[in-house]
């Protein structure tokens, strides 16, 4: 029995019809995974972007209270913190692979290196005794301002590969700790002689030397070189004790690997740096700091210091020349118009015209504090 011709009609128009549909769904689902594809390729070249950088003051050795700002925006931001605070910066960029942390001030200091938001935050010392070939940067970095004044705190990141950066800057004002108000007026003022008394000592102290490098040949296959250079030569009256590398920035780079050449009396580096092809032409680096303990005999000594009035009640500061080694030191104090001289160790005191003399050791400076008797 045959099938009637409008049957057969409606038959080839619904195959028709689903074939249509078929192919109008495949076309627009492989419409909607181009668009989102597009999407990801134009995305994934956008540059990271610094969203935010936070810093706080933590409690230092006398305790306080912690202190927190954060900014977002093209105002350059003021933080004010108290000298010897232990302040941590913390950036937030997704996206950023490498970073650069710049301190600028009294004190300078940068640290540079692939980007690891997931590392604790980290200290110079943290930063510096890592491996150069394993080194990273943490999103969160510290340090201790030693001394009062303007700091300008710059982090730039950047995605390797694309030329553009993003940065944002902060500056950090660091201000004398605060001294408890006085209930009593200043009585008098009393003129000292001061001087240091150094003991003879077999003394060990510390050279630095900079290392930096580059290698950037570039041929058909990846390249490598090995140096050899000297760090340090010692001098005549020094003997060598040990030997380290302080690393701020490495690419590319091996372990550097320091050696003592007692023939020539020198610190000799070795490392080696990797340079890519000519179609990549990424180089490698190294940057960072020798350090060379070494042994030197030294005679007894007093290093005569200027003349200094002290407020009784009060205190005063005296600058300390430079470079000098103030362990097992004694401090000699005597009234200009006398003879007799008191000799105290650092922290305890001494009855000199009835006051109460205190001398203390605090980085380069002698702190005199006076209270009456």
């Amino acid at each position: 029995m045959s099938t009637p011709e409008p049957s057969r009609r409606r038959s080839r128009a619904a195959v028709r019809s689903l074939t249509i549909a078929s192919v109008a769904a495949f076309a627009g689902g492989t419409a909607v995974v181009a668009v989102q594809f597009g999407l990801g390729l134009v995305s994934a070249g956008y540059p990271p972007v610094v969203q935010a950088l936070t810093c706080s003051a933590g409690e230092s050795e006398d305790g306080g209270e912690v202190a927190l700002l954060a900014q977002e925006g093209q105002v350059t931001p003021i933080a004010e913190f108290p000298v010897g605070r232990r302040v941590s910066c913390r950036i937030d960029a997704p996206g950023a692979d490498y970073a650069t942390w710049s301190i600028i001030g009294p004190t300078t200091v940068m640290r540079s290196g692939p980007l690891n938001a997931a590392q604790p935050c980290q200290t110079p010392e943290d930063f510096s005794a890592q491996d150069p070939s394993l080194l990273t940067l943490s999103a969160c970095q510290s340090f201790v301002p030693r001394r009062p004044g303007l700091y300008l705190l710059s982090v730039t990141v950047m995605l390797r590969g694309l030329e553009a950066v993003d940065r944002m800057r902060m500056l950090v004002r660091v201000v004398p700790a605060p001294t408890a108000a006085r209930a009593t007026s200043t009585l008098r003022r009393e003129r000292l002689s001061v001087a240091l008394r150094l003991p003879a000592a077999d003394a060990e102290e510390t050279r630095t030397a900079d290392l930096s490098a580059s290698f950037g040949e570039h041929g058909l296959l990846p390249q490598s070189r090995t140096f050899q250079r000297t760090a340090y030569r010692l001098a005549a009256d020094e003997s060598f004790v040990s030997a380290t590398f302080r690393v701020r920035s490495a690419s590319n780079a091996s372990a550097v690997t320091l050696a003592y050449e007692p023939q020539s009396r020198s610190v000799t580096a070795r490392y080696t740096l990797r340079s890519g092809p000519l179609v990549d032409r990424w180089r490698g680096w190294v940057t960072g700091t020798v350090e060379v303990r070494v042994r030197r005999g030294r005679a007894a000594q007093d290093i005569a210091l200027p003349d200094v009035e002290l407020p009784i009640p009060g205190r005063t500061e005296l600058a300390l020349p430079a470079g000098v080694d103030t362990a097992e030191a004694r401090i000699l104090l005597r009234r200009p118009e006398s003879s007799a001289v008191v000799e105290v160790l650092p922290g305890n005191s001494a009855l000199i015209d009835g006051a109460r003399i205190t001398p203390t050791l605090s980085g380069d400076q002698i702190i005199l504090a006076g209270e009456p008797e």
